[in-house]
């Protein structure tokens, strides 16, 4: 890969992760819809948890870009062609699953099998 397509492949590497991240954090639909925002059958149980899900996915989803683009970076001037893109590709696929899975275990955390949130004060008394 020569230096230019290189440079080409890391531009765009960098801005569609950070586009993510922006989308993800900044992006927030009103309600749970088949097009945008955290979409799993959990998160679309009630409203409760789909907001609680587009906020916690949306903050998870702009730091793990954010690591990624620190990750490229590296990656890019110390290895250097296209294993740093595999290496890149690599790193935001699992981005992305530590955000799915932590923000599903949340959700499990907070919300019972109907999507309404579980009390945790109600043992108190």
């Amino acid at each position: 890969m020569s230096d230019s397509e290189s440079i080409m492949v890391h531009s765009i590497l960098i801005v569609s992760s950070l586009l993510v991240a922006l989308l993800a954090k900044f992006v927030r639909p009103d309600e749970p819809n088949g097009l945008t925002g955290y979409r799993t059958k959990r998160s679309m149980r009630s409203q409760e948890a789909w907001d609680f899900a587009n906020d916690y996915a949306g903050n998870l989803i702009m730091w793990t870009s954010l690591f990624t683009v620190c990750i490229e970076i590296f990656v890019a001037f110390v290895i250097g062609g296209e294993t740093a893109v595999i290496i890149t590709a690599v790193a935001m696929t699992v981005g992305m699953a530590v955000a799915i899975g932590f923000t599903e275990y949340q959700l499990s955390k907070r919300f019972d099998k109907q999507g309404k949130p579980i009390n945790s004060n109600r043992d108190r008394f």
